[in-house]
């Protein structure tokens, strides 16, 4: 066979250049790169009934490459944080999870860690005893927190509203100075926060006990990663659960809990009078089927927040509860 001609070899590669730069084109605006398995970030919030996620970290229940763990020392800062997707779960109240809601996030309530029958409180000085004491005075809070709801529903229940007093707006850790450096004449507050200021002679006016069901703490994942990732998500609450009880732990562990929380052993005791962790067994009852126990105290709760003006009336306002990861 002759050899092709100069002019014909110069098509061939002119031809075969083009089909080859086409292709790669195509190959760029197609081409999917292999999804990366990012780990969930968590928060965990300084609150007793929390450390069990701590634990589960130091003990290496929860490895780092499933679960990052983010500490945050207030509740308000955790909100924003996720309203900014810079977290992916966090333990809130109902109430601060309800207004997060409002803002559009989209999430799910994967667990119900425990229940406040104590441990969220509204303080008085000393001279104070009353809630209608507090008629004309400041209050010192953290806004949009479990706290300002506890507020609400104690003036409510002492027939005031939010006009009758003056609201001193303060992050949690800043609970324990408000009396000295702020002038206040009451705290709406939460654990360890709350032991400190009864300890300096604070008066408890209206906590958290009067309002069962109300001021109960849940897991919330952002609802797109319940599936995305359930395996990373089902070592979290399994570990939770693993951690209970807590008053249990090695005392090593608990010595490392208790200089976290900035409490002595009786006062750990103390606190833990104050919260009901509720068990895996029970977790059902709370998130399964129509007639589960935190629907009802999900509308009870938002009903208080648009009375108190703390949500917009919004048509969807209810988080969906998913109990996959703790029932069989």
């Amino acid at each position: 066979m002759p050899p092709s001609s100069p002019p014909l070899r110069r098509s061939l590669l002119f031809w075969g250049i083009v089909l080859i730069d086409g292709a790669l084109w195509v190959a760029a605006f197609t081409w999917q790169p292999p999804e990366i398995h990012s780990a969930p970030i968590v928060a965990v919030n300084v609150w007793p009934g929390t450390e069990t996620f701590i634990v589960a970290r130091n003990s290496g229940r929860i490895p780092n490459h499933t679960i990052n763990f983010v500490e945050i020392s207030w509740s308000s800062s955790a909100m924003r944080a996720f309203s900014n997707h810079a977290l992916d779960a966090a333990v809130l109240t109902l109430s601060e999870a309800l207004q997060l809601r409002e803002l559009g996030q989209s999430m799910k309530v994967l667990a119900v860690i425990d229940e406040s029958v104590g441990a969220d409180a509204i303080v008085g000085k000393h001279g104070i005893s009353l809630m209608a004491d507090l008629k004309g005075r400041k209050i010192a809070v953290e806004m949009r927190s479990a706290g300002q709801y506890l507020l609400g529903r104690a003036l409510h229940e002492a027939g005031m509203s939010w006009q009758d007093v003056e609201i001193v707006p303060i992050i949690a850790p800043e609970s324990t100075l408000a009396f000295a450096e702020l002038g206040v004449d009451a705290v709406a507050t939460s654990e360890p926060w709350l032991t400190h200021l009864l300890k300096d002679g604070g008066t408890v006016l209206c906590d958290s006990s009067k309002f069962p069901g109300e001021m109960q703490r849940v897991l919330v994942v952002r609802e797109d990663l319940v599936t995305k990732n359930s395996a990373d998500l089902a070592d979290l609450v399994r570990a939770h659960f693993e951690t209970l009880p807590l008053q249990t732990q090695p005392p090593p562990v608990l010595k490392v809990l208790q200089q976290r929380e900035n409490l002595t052993p009786l006062e750990w005791e103390t606190v833990f009078s104050r919260i009901r962790m509720v068990p895996r067994e029970d977790q059902g009852k709370y998130l399964s089927g129509p007639g589960a126990l935190l629907k009802e105290s999900m509308a009870i709760v938002h009903e208080h927040l648009k009375a108190y003006g703390m949500i917009e009336d919004v048509a969807d306002w209810e988080i969906p509860l998913d109990d996959r990861f703790v029932v069989p």
